[in-house]
This record gives structure tokens, C-alpha cells and sequence, in this order.
């Protein structure tokens, strides 16, 4: 239910002013980003401005990439329905889990079981995503979880899922489509908008997931209220199937043409982690990220339990506290995406990972309604800032040809979040969940502050 933000999706920082400038990107280290222009696709960016705070940037329209870029509007629209589909689906497999079962174990399971694909075929997603036609891919998938959200929906209409079995093998084969198309989805973005736009079409990306997330839960409960549950799986696979249309017309102008098919799929995926690793800003990034998903990721898994332990409140309580962090996430993707980030965003994921960790910290400390609830505000606002600033900067620094491999990596992580839940969860049986947060806030925190002094780097990075 909400990794995905990644999530499907099931995915931190402040703001500064200007879209248009995003294409002044990163320019020391041991690799130059492209620009990824049709007539230029080789050609350097400019290099980077010399102070870290900037004069006031001009204004940029919120949805300039999508009024700007048709095959982006096409792409961004398609990811609206997909994440709708996507959360559409969390919600309502917790609930038909939990309606089978009986057990909310199982309820949080079936979202384990959709991640843990992701740590055999992503990075192989990512692989076949530099080698074959992006689109395609993205359509072939979409059109896999087409079919089998209608047949799943068949099955339960005529009563054919009886256990607990047939939901976690539903969810198996989602997951496996989420491990190919996640990261084709997210390279996408940057064959559809010059590099100028990049920041700003990411950030509506990010925006697409923080709206889904409240729209596909809302279109969940009111059809599992007024209808049955097979209705919400016909529904999903109507807004998969509305995605692939979309994506008919798409083209992509900024895809470079691949040369690696002569290769071996192995050698491809050596030479995507080589890359990673002997770009060390680049490997800094991910390093950062690591702590998001281990930290920030796992949180809304533990809501339930933190609200009765920690705050003797109910799943009134705890459903406050998502939606309030969804509409922090909203608050910073209109910021993002209008104005951009008031300084250099290798400094906003700094001080964004600082941030959310802390709250982390608080939240874990936290006996009191009227301060766990309105700081999940600031949770969604930097965590989305982390997110946007990271990804930016990561497919900046990454040729486009090796944009797919390097992206799975970054997605793959989101496969370890059952065993990041796991861990605290572990701990929370011991002390109780809340110390457990606090303790992870607490090393989140500390590692977050090392990043900041030791990564100088990155500070720099725009």
C-alpha cells in the first residue's frame, strides 16, 4: 500500500523557483551528463551556477512539461491510470485478504508478496528497458496485468477465491509486472522532455502517485461499500487498459537508439552496475535512497499498530495520519513543479533526508494526537522533496542508454522493504513499536548528518 512511491508505488525538501534552470546540471565529478536532444544528444550541459542559494528564478507554469510536451501528456495521463489501478488494487487486496483470512497478518503480507519480486527480475527489467523499445515494454506488461486483473476478477465473482493462496498468487503476478515496469516507466520521462524540463515533469510524475494514492483508495472503499470485490479488479483493469491506448499515439524524441543488443543481457547488467559503482556521486545517491526505503518506506505499515500502542487511538486515527501525508506529498510536487528548489538539489536531498528522519524520531517519541498528526504534513512534503531531488539528479548524471539499468537499481530497493519492516517490527515486539520508530529515527538521523558532512559532493550537485 505504499511502496511505490515508489510506489506501484506502492515512493523531502524545501523549494526553490525555476524549472527552466534545471537543465544547469551537475557538472564536477567523474561523469558529464547528456543532453538528451535529437539534434544534440551528446552535447554538454552548461555548467552549474556558482553559489548554492540563488537569485529569485522566474515563475514557471505548475504544468508547463505536460502543456509543452504531447508524448508527455500521453506518458503522465497513462501514469495517472496506473497508479491509480495501482492503489486501487493495495487497498482492495487488504481488504479481500483480510475478508479470506480473517488475519491482518495476511492483509500486510500480500503487499510483501508483491515486493519481493523486485529482488530477482528488476534489475533485469532494467536490462531489456536500454535494450528493446521502452513504450512496447511499458504497453506488453500493462496489457499482462490487463488480463490478469480481469481473470481474478472472474474468479472471485463466481466465487473461486476461497483462500488465501489464490490472493497471494494474484499478487505474485502483479509484483512481477511491477519488477519490469516500474523502472521502464520512470526512463521514460526523460525520452519524452528535453533535460530542461526534466525536474519539472519528474516532480508531476511524483504527483501522479500522491493524488492516485488518495483518489484509487477512495474509488476502493466506495465499490467494496456499494458493490463486490470483483468490481475493483474489473475497474483496475479498465484504467491498465486505458494506459496502453495512451501510450499507442506516444512517441519518444529523446530516446537515444541502442547499440547493446549485440551483447549479452549479463554483460548489460555488468556494465549497469560498473557504472553505478564507479560513479561516485552517483553511488551516493542510491546510498541516500537506501536509508529513505529502509526508514521512511516501512512507516505506513506500522500506523495501525502505532496509533492503538503509542497514541490509544483507532483506524480513524490512523487513516488521518495517510491522507494528511499524502497531502504534504501533494503540497510538494505543486511547489516542486512551479517554482522548482530554492538551492542546489543535491543539498535538498540533505537536508530532506535530515528532516525526515527526524520526524521519524518524533513520531516514535510522539504520546500526543495533535502533534503525530500534523507532523506527517511535514513527512509527505520532504519525503516527496527526496524523492523528486534524487531522481533528478540521478538520471542527470546517467547516458540514457544505461537509464533503465540504473533506474531498476534504484527501484530495487523497494523490494527490501518487507525485510525493513521485518527488522522494526522485530524490535517492536520487544520494546514496542514506537521506541522501535524512535530507534530508527534515531540511526536514520545519525547516518543522515554523516551523509551531510562527509558527502560534499553531492552538496554541489544540481
Amino acid at each position: 500500500m505504499l511502496f511505490s512511491l515508489s510506489a506501484d508505488t506502492n515512493p523531502c525538501f524545501t523549494t526553490r523557483g525555476v524549472l527552466g534552470l534545471a537543465a544547469s546540471l551537475f557538472h564536477s565529478g567523474s561523469h558529464t551528463p547528456h543532453s538528451l536532444r535529437p539534434d544534440s544528444p551528446q552535447s554538454s550541459d552548461p555548467a552549474p551556477l556558482n553559489s548554492a542559494l540563488r537569485p529569485p528564478p522566474r515563475r514557471v507554469k505548475t504544468f508547463s512539461s505536460i502543456q509543452q510536451n504531447v508524448n508527455y501528456r500521453y506518458l503522465w495521463i497513462g501514469n495517472l491510470f496506473a497508479n491509480c489501478a495501482q492503489w486501487l488494487q493495495f487497498v482492495t487486496i487488504g481488504w479481500l485478504a483480510l475478508d479470506i483470512s480473517g488475519s491482518a497478518l495476511h492483509s500486510i503480507l500480500t503487499v510483501a508478496v508483491r515486493a519481493l519480486p523486485v529482488l530477482v527480475l528488476g534489475p533485469w527489467g532494467g536490462v531489456l528497458a536500454d535494450r528493446y523499445d521502452r513504450r512496447k515494454m511499458v504497453m506488453i506488461v500493462q496489457l499482462v496485468m490487463v488480463a490478469s486483473a480481469l481473470t481474478f476478477g472472474t474468479m472471485v465473482a463466481y466465487g473461486k477465491v476461497d483462500t488465501i493462496w489464490h490472493v497471494y498468487g494474484y499478487m505474485l503476478v502483479s509484483g512481477i509486472g511491477f519488477a519490469f515496469v516500474q523502472p521502464v516507466r520512470q526512463a521514460l520521462v526523460a525520452n519524452t522532455v528535453p533535460q530542461e524540463d526534466l525536474g519539472n515533469a519528474l516532480a508531476l510524475n511524483a504527483m501522479a502517485v500522491t493524488s492516485m494514492r488518495l483518489v484509487g483508495a477512495a474509488i476502493s472503499g466506495v465499490l467494496i461499500e456499494t458493490v463486490d470485490f470483483q468490481w475493483n479488479f474489473f475497474f483496475e483493469s479498465g484504467l491498465y487498459a486505458g494506459m496502453i491506448l495512451l501510450l499507442v499515439p506516444m512517441k519518444m524524441p529523446y530516446r537515444l537508439d541502442s547499440t547493446r543488443l549485440k551483447a549479452s543481457a549479463v554483460a548489460d547488467f555488468k556494465e549497469g552496475m560498473s557504472f553505478i559503482v564507479s560513479n561516485a556521486n552517483l553511488l551516493r545517491l542510491m546510498m541516500m535512497n537506501f536509508v529513505r526505503t529502509g526508514i521512511f518506506m516501512p512507516l505506513l505499515l506500522f500506523l495501525p499498530a502505532y496509533t492503538e500502542e503509542a497514541l490509544g487511538s483507532g483506524a480513524g486515527v490512523s487513516t488521518a495520519m495517510v491522507v494528511v501525508m499524502g497531502a504534504g506529498g501533494l503540497v510538494a510536487t505543486v511547489v516542486i513543479s512551479s517554482f522548482g528548489f530554492f538551492t542546489k538539489k543535491g543539498l535538498v536531498t540533505q537536508i530532506a533526508l535530515i528532516a525526515g528522519s527526524s520526524v521519524i524520531l518524533v513520531l516514535g517519541l510522539s504520546q500526543w494526537i495533535w502533534l503525530s498528526i500534523p507532523i506527517m504534513l511535514i513527512m509527505g512534503f520532504f519525503q516527496t522533496h527526496f524523492i523528486v531531488a534524487n531522481q533528478t539528479l540521478i538520471q542527470t548524471l546517467v547516458p540514457d542508454n544505461l537509464r533503465g539499468r540504473v533506474t531498476s537499481v534504484w527501484h530495487y530497493e523497494s523490494g527490501l522493504i518487507p525485510l525493513f519492516a521485518s527488522l522494526t517490527g522485530g524490535v517492536g515486539i520487544l520494546v514496542g513499536i514506537d521506541v522501535a520508530m524512535a530507534i530508527g529515527g534515531g540511526i536514520a538521523l545519525v547516518v543522515s548528518l554523516f551523509f551531510l558532512i562527509r558527502f560534499a559532493s553531492i552538496r554541489m550537485l544540481d
